[in-house]
């Protein structure tokens, strides 16, 4: 019998998988066309965000990125756009690429360390107007 993986296994795996980025490359990628896929909960994500960012929980994202789902969301059916992704501290927003990726988006990015490491470094944080 195998052993029982634990969150970080997944988030490791994930990581494996992905692009993650500094806190330091998101301005450039945000002024390169990239926009911010913000992943967590509603209530984490009105509490304060990156500038644009949009907000699709993880539990999700596979069926708002999915083009045959029903309630699947209008922003997330192009495979070419450009996300950079964030959660509070990666590992929600690692497990999310690596499902984007697997669902055929060619431009994902996440932003290692998170929410935290964006407030560490004493970037914009604003509190978004529509949610």
């Amino acid at each position: 019998m195998s052993e029982e993986k634990t969150l970080m296994d997944f988030v490791n795996e994930a990581k494996s998988q992905i692009t993650e980025i500094e806190v330091s490359e998101v301005v450039s990628l945000l002024d390169d066309g990239y926009q911010v896929l913000d992943v967590r909960e509603p209530a984490e994500y009105i509490s304060g965000t990156i500038d644009g960012a949009m907000n699709v929980p993880r539990g999700v994202i596979e069926a708002a990125a999915d083009r045959q789902y029903p309630g699947k969301n209008a922003n997330m059916q192009d495979r070419d756009k450009k996300w950079v992704l964030l959660c509070a501290t990666s590992g929600r927003s690692a497990m999310a690429a690596a499902a984007l990726q697997q669902m055929g988006f060619k431009n994902i990015k996440n932003i290692n360390g998170g929410m935290a490491a964006w407030k560490e470094a004493e970037m914009q944080v604003v509190i978004p107007k529509h949610h």
